[in-house]
């Protein structure tokens, strides 16, 4: 049997960790990593699960520190409701609740009985990410120019520069421009002695702002995901970026984000849009170029919850309804809001299908077992899984997830 520590590497306890059995799920089981739903079998030690410690109620990143198959020699448990889906082996640790006692315990799926009504864990919390602040965009973009205007000019400007601050040329009108290597060495000295700093493309471009605050450019990310688009002009270097909104509400939400960005935009009936090369370049390369492609940049995984919830709350504006529902036909767009919705404490349901119909739900989710249990035997393998630290994973089949136990914690 694998075996696992009684506390995780900085203390915090794990629960019921000495009595962990060795259980398995069924190969069609899909659990919850940091890449999205994946079929058990598919799983290999080092990929992250987004794990949960029952006692604390605390939901972490994870690695998977070994996976075992084994034969099932007796009838395995199947666990069955309007949201959930487990089929497992009767060893295998069931996290619950009751409505008389709150702190989680296990039992093995085997020994499930009548005598009580069982909870699944229905409420965590998540300590991953940290609030950010501002977005520099030239963090994320080497192919662009920054425009630093003056109130003075000619040599009065040369002689406050830093030496080897040299601008790749001027413009008595427009200032002096710098290549992306120059401001990443003197940002702070171009800052500090220019009158307005801002950025483009190259030559014959808008310039437009830089950096902005952290909640303002989440929020765009979660409309331009759900509603936006960038559109290549053939005659003309430039792109055209667009959020398409018609519902009232959303374009007051939308107009008053545009002037917080100081983004001048062009509005109609149906959209909002500019035109910026190095804008629709930055998006395309952190979102993707097309509805089934669309993906949340890698960044927004560091974010604080709260910053997460706003991202959440956005995408469901956007392309959600009123039933806690959110369609795409994007599958990383898909697999990024269900590892979302999960990191601010809702439970995804959402069946392999495209288009995606995802489902989020905080309901006190549980089960009978005059109704909901049963036996039934499994031809193919179970699985096995050890998890780094954390007792307990998301998984589920048929798109229903519940938290259930692992075999071992390592």
């Amino acid at each position: 049997m694998m075996q696992g520590p009684e506390s995780t590497n900085d203390g915090t306890p794990i629960c019921e960790a000495t009595t962990l059995s060795e259980g398995g799920f069924a190969d069609d089981t899909e659990i919850l990593t940091t890449t999205g739903p994946r079929v058990v079998t598919e799983l290999k030690p080092g990929d992250q699960v987004i794990a949960l410690n029952p006692t604390t109620r605390v939901l972490k990143r994870k690695q998977i520190t070994d996976i075992e198959t084994i034969d099932p020699s007796f009838q395995c448990i199947h666990i069955q409701t309007r949201r959930s889906d487990l089929l497992v082996n009767q060893n295998h640790r069931i996290p619950y609740t009751t409505k008389s006692i709150s702190r989680p315990r296990f039992i093995h799926a085997g020994e499930l009985s009548d005598r009580e009504n069982y909870h699944f864990l229905n409420d965590w919390q998540s300590r991953i990410g940290t609030d950010l602040p501002q977005v520099d965009i030239t963090d994320l973009c080497t192919d662009y120019e920054i425009n630093a205007e003056f109130d003075v000019h000619g040599h009065t400007v040369q002689s406050m520069l830093p030496d080897g601050c040299d601008p790749v040329r001027q413009n008595s009108h427009t200032g002096y421009f710098f290549d992306p290597a120059t401001f990443d060495e003197y940002q702070n000295e171009l800052e500090a002695l220019a009158d307005r700093v801002r950025i483009h493309a190259g030559p014959n471009h808008w310039r437009r702002p830089y950096r902005f605050d952290g909640d303002d450019f989440i929020e765009f990310i979660g409309w331009f995901v759900t509603e936006g688009s960038v559109t290549w002009k053939s005659a003309s270097d430039t792109a055209t970026i667009q959020l398409a909104q018609q519902t009232e509400k959303h374009r007051r939400t939308i107009a008053e984000l545009f002037d917080r960005m100081n983004l001048s935009v062009k509005t109609t009936e149906e959209a909002f849009s500019f035109s910026s090369k190095l804008f629709g370049r930055l998006f395309e390369r952190l979102c993707g170029t097309n509805s089934y492609s669309k993906r949340l940049p890698e960044f927004i995984w560091n974010c604080s919850p709260r910053q997460k919830r706003i991202l959440f709350e956005t995408m469901m504006a956007g392309d959600g309804n009123d039933w806690g529902q959110y369609y795409t036909h994007s599958d990383q767009l898909a697999h990024d809001i269900i590892r979302l919705g999960l990191e601010i404490g809702l439970k995804p349901s959402s069946p392999r299908v495209s288009p995606w119909t995802i489902g989020f739900s905080t309901l006190n989710d549980g089960f009978k077992y005059s109704k909901n249990v049963s036996e039934t035997f499994v031809t193919g393998s179970m699985y096995q899984l050890a998890v780094e630290d954390f007792s307990t994973v998301m998984a589920g089949r048929n798109g229903k997830f519940q938290w259930a136990g692992v075999s071992a914690v390592a």
